[in-house]
């Protein structure tokens, strides 16, 4: 199965530190030993609230030896704190969604920033068992994109076309989004040791219908940010960008595609399409859970606090106070 392979969230690394002071978090790295072993790789992000009131988090991380481990982490982290209101962890274990998380003393199971659930591909199956594994229409509308569409992997070169393509559908989706120069430094920076970010891009005519940008790391593919025209929908340019990517990941010796985010409940979900176009491929629907670790009385407060500014753009951009994902 998917979810038992051992993996490094690209979220974890030297690279995505970089991306996140652009937006206000300040990354810490920490490495946990026990005795002379190595069993934790950790990048915390720190954001500051009011004055030295802050929290840390670790998105899809600490990078674990073993996920019993976490505990004889959270001690180390503690000494490494710094006046931190609390610890958010979200270990990237992969977990199928149906399984409990595990439970551990003075840690909370809480909601996550990163989407909690998301679907794994298993490239090691190669493309015709990947095909295999798709729904039916699914598989025949991505034959139908390799007829249709020219896809092509590619870098900074294409980030305006991609761009154009995400603005077009955060609009229609009433999505928030970051600044431009934020998404090009992810395409910057995430180009490191054992990673590399680019776009896989689909073209009717020369005209990009579909564009999506990637970060693979240490074996995985993530589908982090990506937009689609209406524009002739029976070209399935989606299908094609997204294949695209998966045999570029086959080609290179990935293991995993991680289609980055599907609905806890697709009822009255904002995003029942997106997650039901992510299902056409098959894959293992999995689970991140996420821990919080108090450190000061001041964590019911700060948490209600974040939970009412978070309804509250939900609200302003969507006309509902329910998350995305």
């Amino acid at each position: 199965m998917v979810a038992s392979m051992p993996i490094t969230s690209a979220l974890q690394s030297w690279g995505w530190g970089e991306v996140k002071k652009l937006s206000g978090w300040q990354p810490e790295r920490v490495a946990a030993y026990q005795n002379d072993e190595l069993i934790a790789a950790i990048q915390l992000f720190r954001r500051s609230f009011v004055g030295p009131i802050s929290m840390l988090y670790a998105s899809r991380g600490p990078a674990l030896r073993d996920i019993r481990d976490l505990p004889r982490v959270v001690e180390a982290l503690k000494q490494q704190a710094g006046g931190a209101v609390y610890l958010k962890l979200e270990p990237e274990t992969g977990q199928p969604a149906l399984q409990s998380a595990p439970e551990f003393p003075q840690m909370q199971l809480e909601e996550t920033i990163q989407p909690e659930y998301t679907i794994w591909l298993d490239l090691t199956l190669g493309r015709e068992g990947l095909l295999a594994n798709m729904e039916n229409m699914h598989r025949r509308n991505t034959r139908l994109a390799e007829k249709r569409v020219v896809t092509t992997i590619e870098g900074m070169e294409a980030f305006e076309e991609f761009w154009r393509l995400f603005e077009e559908t955060n609009r229609r989706a009433r999505l928030l989004q970051h600044a431009k120069y934020y998404y090009q430094m992810v395409l910057k920076e995430m180009n490191q040791p054992l990673g590399q970010a680019f776009i896989s891009i689909a073209r009717l005519d020369g005209k990009a219908l579909a564009a999506g940008l990637f970060v693979a790391f240490a074996g995985k593919i993530d589908y982090l940010y990506g937009g689609s025209s209406r524009e002739n929908s029976n070209a399935k340019a989606p299908n094609g960008m997204h294949w695209g990517a998966i045999n570029w990941g086959i080609e290179n010796g990935c293991r995993i595609y991680d289609l980055w985010g599907v609905p806890r409940q697709t009822e009255g979900s904002h995003a029942a399409g997106i997650d039901a176009f992510k299902e056409g491929f098959g894959g293992q629907r999995v689970r991140f859970p996420a821990y919080d670790v108090s450190l000061s009385p001041l964590y019911g407060v700060i948490k209600k606090a974040l939970r009412l500014r978070k309804n509250w753009v939900n609200y302003r951009t969507r006309g509902t106070t329910r998350d995305v994902l």
